[in-house]
């Protein structure tokens, strides 16, 4: 059986589609699967059904950094045929690897090196730089969570010579099904008449701050809005007529129960972040409320209109009163859920895109 290594310098394994996934996908293929990640006591660990996926420690500490080489030379079962790494110290652990076992690696490009590298000192940040392009240079290919993503990687990393890649959307495997679900109505005793909308997070909360700082002084609504976050005391919890906060993680098996006992799905990424504007469009969130069949809001990212554009949401642009957004939703709501299922086999739909990757594979290793 070949076996793959997984180079996941990263603690949120369990939150993101594009490595919980990929790990499913690549066992299901036939492969071993060694999936290395950073543990954290406020992340939950991944489960995987599949025996084949191991979950081993990414090597931070000295320690672990001679006990990865010591294993990666002298143990049967980490004779590794390809490795998969996020960057920057995953892929340039992958890129050493690779050398040294003259296997090919691949660069999942889950971050932007740019924001990653934003607060580092500037001697750090050249070393770190210099780094990533060298081993972003010689991956086999790099696998992009978006066209219009990979673009902007293309100029961040001054990819200027040919280059393989390959988009696989950060989303969850198997067709758009709501399940029969009431999670968030059981948690707050919400009624069944009142829609919920969902917003499970994103890369900065100024938008989420501005709907509850605007609606803070409503009344009740025939709706009811749950933030799904970490952190506690984000908004002075509990004071709010309609919004209503679940600060208990929900592992990735629970998921798809859990999204599905909402209504409609927001994915907020404000477009005067160029971090959020670059990122919202391939965020998972989408992908998880498409996969349950919610209609979304998006905004305030402009490219974020393609998902009305499509029917399957609608677009807020940040200054809207979000109460008037919310009701269209609400009105729309049913027209854009018939839409969602083609909608998601077609663009979203993991194991549709993971077949490039497959192929790729099999060509790549010797």
């Amino acid at each position: 059986m070949r076996r793959i290594a997984l180079l996941f310098d990263r603690t949120y394994i369990d939150a993101q589609h594009c490595f919980i996934e990929l790990a499913s996908q690549l066992a299901a293929n036939g492969y071993a699967v060694d999936l290395y990640m950073v543990n954290n006591p406020y992340n939950n660990q991944p489960f995987f059904e599949n025996k084949e996926i191991r979950i081993l420690p990414f090597p931070v500490s000295g320690f672990q950094k001679a006990e990865y080489w010591s294993k990666l030379l002298y143990s049967a079962d980490r004779r590794y045929d390809a490795i998969i790494a996020t960057p920057i110290t995953g892929i340039w652990l992958a890129y050493r690897t690779s050398r040294l076992r003259k296997i090919p690696y691949y660069y999942l490009a889950d971050e932007l090196v740019e924001h990653m590298l934003a607060n580092s000192p500037a001697k750090d940040r050249k070393k770190l730089e210099t780094r990533n392009y060298k081993a972003n240079r010689y991956a086999a290919a790099t696998i992009a969570l978006g066209e219009e993503r990979y673009l902007v990687q293309q100029q961040l990393h001054k990819i200027d010579y040919a280059h393989d890649y390959i988009v696989i959307p950060n989303a969850p495997a198997g067709d758009a099904v709501r399940l029969k679900s009431h999670y968030y109505r059981d948690i707050f005793n919400i009624e069944d008449r009142k829609p919920i909308l969902l917003f499970a997070g994103t890369l900065n909360w100024n938008l989420a701050k501005k709907i509850y700082e605007e609606t803070k002084t409503y009344g009740e609504r025939d709706y009811h809005l749950v933030f799904q976050t970490r952190t506690t005391g984000l908004m002075g919890e509990g004071l709010h007529p309609f919004i209503k906060f679940s600060t208990t993680p929900v592992p990735s098996a629970m998921m798809n129960y859990a999204v599905s006992s909402a209504d409609i799905g927001l994915a907020l990424y404000d477009r005067n972040s160029v971090h959020e504007t670059n990122n919202g469009f391939t965020g998972g969130k989408i992908g998880t409320y498409l996969k349950n069949q919610l209609p979304l809001i998006v905004g305030s990212a402009d490219n974020l209109k393609h998902f009305e554009d499509q029917g399957v949401g609608v677009f807020w642009d940040g200054e809207t009163d979000f109460d008037t957004i919310a009701r269209r939703a609400i009105a729309e709501m049913e027209t854009c859920r018939r839409n969602i299922p083609a909608f998601y086999r077609q663009t979203l739909q993991y194991e549709y895109h993971f077949e490039k990757l497959k192929q790729h594979l099999e060509r790549s290793i010797k």
